[in-house]
């Protein structure tokens, strides 16, 4: 007897709630008048993801109901496991008779936390635990409210090899197994979930073309959304978890643990997927090593401060950026900045006085008053005012009458305040320190902040967190607002590029953002720093392009580019099939990916435009950008 189709759901019959989320494949919002599993309690709560308008056409809607009809196909334990772990697509929702987006489980209760804010002001709020929190010092990890002990990560790390070795028992390849798409609890033991399930890969099958995350990708050319590929992943996450690092590959992280956790990321991270161990091996290691490991949580300590990349980009491997939200605490760094001050001027007093020691003057800074910043962009506009004690208070003294009335009364002058006058579109500088803002309005020209979007009624700073090209996040108690700035580079507005979009620009010149064309570029990924060896591994890369950022942090961007050539015959190898269509200047090539649907098989190629020689008596075709030389090409062809 053949399963019943996948259930579909008629979008007008929904009624949603907040947003939720919004990623490059779609937007997630709450359902509120539908339940799935109604047996378990009452059902649980609903999520709808609407796919974006340029993901539909590469939508494979068979692929998606084939996942919708999967936990039907299997035994009711496998089938109650498989929607208890993951939040797998529960129905299609089409719209005027075609696929828009799918229903799927809201994320359990179990797998939140209460975020709270490292500087210690605002309001705690939950949120989805993802495991790219883990990815960061102990401090960090603490001061935001969550309680993991070294113990916990191993088991961590168990139940989720537990669950890709049994995942792959019903055919199912995750492919984009990143921090992102997993979630975590401790209680009442330590658990995964994960999401984005319509992006993995069921029996061949794949609802969407496969993505993979920055810094997470597979060895180049290897197959994406594999089981052996699943298996370097998890080895990834593994060393990345225990280095507390989120770009770290080096095994040795593992080493506190035993000897063997260690070889076995090794053995994992092999170039070649068939030298790699399984899940289970993982599996039956981890549980092992469980019971000697510290089952303590780490204390909740301040973090040092640091600075940040831009949200949902890697920082550089020497320094990265915390892998969650990040609010570091401007108020802490501004008070042991004043206690260094408070006692550096009692002990230059004391020398003074004894007259061993030079005599000194001070003069305040330049810095907007009352106004200080950590290096990740928070400001507190509280006033300083010293104790009565504070050897920094004026010195009482009595004064005569005459004195008295011989002085002229102080006329107070109001301090500027920028950010209370401030509208989307205005702009600033900011000539303040890695400790202190100091906002100047300006033009809006290179090297200014733009004022993106503006944040009533909060000084949550990671309000701007889903904000379009938001760099910088400031608040302010005094006024009650987050301002979202932006960055205007001298290198052009390709600084916002994303993953995805098209570029272009002169060599030593700016770059912007373009329609994608033939003979500009495709961003293949965005990095923070200039490592450009993190390209390498990208297929089709062959160009880089740094984009200079703010002066006062590590903000550069690095932008891995694919040239976007006329057709496939750009990116065709030796060897490869290929089908010609037309003539002359409406000729055209395309990888069909059957060399039995092809009419050529390409014999040559050159990285010389107008080599036709270099073909001898074969065909060939031949391009060129002549900004780019250095990426022309002459590929020759045999028909078959």
């Amino acid at each position: 007897m053949s399963p019943a189709p996948a259930a579909a759901v008629e979008y007008s019959t929904l009624v949603l709630g907040n947003q939720l989320g919004q990623g490059g494949q779609g937007t997630v919002y709450q359902v509120t008048n539908k339940k799935i599993n109604k047996t378990a309690g009452g059902g649980w709560d609903v999520a709808y993801k609407e796919y974006s308008p340029p993901v539909l056409p590469e939508l494979d809607a068979g692929a998606l109901a084939a996942q919708v009809d999967l936990p039907g196909t299997l035994s009711a334990e496998d089938g109650a496991w498989l929607c208890d772990h993951t939040a797998w697509p529960a129905a299609v929702v089409r719209r005027n008779g075609r696929p828009c987006g799918l229903l799927m489980r809201l994320i359990p209760a179990r797998f939140q936390f209460t975020f709270k804010s490292l500087t210690g002001t605002g309001t705690a709020v939950r949120k989805p635990a993802n495991l790219e929190y883990l990815l960061n010092p102990d401090a960090y990890v603490a001061g935001i409210g969550l309680s993991v002990s070294e113990r916990d990560r191993v088991l961590l790390l168990a139940d989720l090899a537990t669950t890709l070795d049994r995942l792959h028992g019903m055919g199912i390849a995750v492919g984009d197994l990143s921090p992102r798409n997993l979630l975590f609890t401790t209680a009442p033991e330590p658990g995964c979930f994960l999401i984005d399930c319509d992006a993995m890969r069921l029996r061949g099958g794949t609802a969407l073309p496969q993505a993979e995350t920055p810094d997470w990708q597979l060895p180049g050319g290897e197959e994406k959304a594999t089981c052996a590929g699943d298996v370097y992943k998890f080895a990834l996450l593994a060393v990345r978890l225990f280095a507390r690092d989120q770009t770290a590959t080096d095994p040795v992280a593992l080493s506190t643990l035993g000897p063997p956790l260690a070889d076995l990321a090794r053995a994992s991270l092999h170039r070649d997927p068939a030298q790699r161990p399984s899940p289970a091996t993982w599996a039956e290691q981890l549980t092992a090593a469980a019971p000697t490991a510290s089952a303590a949580p780490v204390a909740p300590a301040v973090p040092a401060a640091s600075t940040t990349g831009r949200p949902g980009r890697p920082g550089p491997p020497r320094n990265p950026a915390p892998a969650g939200p990040v609010n570091m605490p401007p108020g802490k760094v501004a008070a042991l900045v004043l206690a260094f001050v408070v006692v550096l001027v009692v002990v230059l007093g004391a020398l003074a006085e004894s007259g061993d020691g030079p005599s000194t003057t001070s003069s305040r800074s330049s810095a907007q008053p009352g106004v200080s910043a950590s290096p990740s962009d928070g400001w507190s506009d509280e006033p300083y005012e010293p104790p009565s004690d504070d050897p920094l208070a004026p010195e009482e003294t009595e004064e005569t009458e005459e004195q008295k009335e011989s002085e002229e009364p102080e006329s107070p002058s109001a301090s500027p305040d920028p950010v209370a006058d401030a509208e989307v579109g205005s702009c600033f500088y900011d000539e303040g320190t890695d400790t202190t803002v100091d906002l100047r309005e300006a033009e809006c020209t290179t090297g200014a902040f733009e004022v993106v979007d503006l944040h009533h009624g909060t000084t949550d700073l990671d309000s701007c967190d889903d904000v379009e090209n938001s760099d910088r996040s400031i608040s302010s108690p005094r006024n009650d607002l987050v301002m979202c700035l932006s960055f205007l580079s001298a290198d052009g507005d390709a600084y916002h590029a994303d993953q995805g979009d098209c570029v272009y620009g002169r060599k030593a010149g700016a770059w912007d953002t373009q329609a994608c064309e033939t003979g500009n570029f495709k961003v293949l990924a965005v990095y923070n720093g200039s490592d450009t060896s993190k390209c390498d591994d990208w297929p089709r890369y062959n160009y880089w392009k740094k984009i200079d950022g703010p002066p006062d942090a590590d903000r550069d961007v690095l932008l891995c580019l694919s040239m976007n050539y006329p057709d496939d015959i750009g990116y065709a190898e030796m060897d490869q099939c290929l089908l010609q269509r037309g003539s002359g200047d409406s000729t055209t090539h395309t990888n069909t990916g059957s060399c039995s649907t092809s009419n050529i098989v390409v014999s040559g190629r050159t990285p010389h435009y107008g080599a036709a020689a270099f073909c001898r008596d074969n065909g060939w075709t031949t391009w060129q950008n002549p900004s780019f030389p250095d990426l022309a090409y002459t590929v020759c062809f045999r028909w078959k």
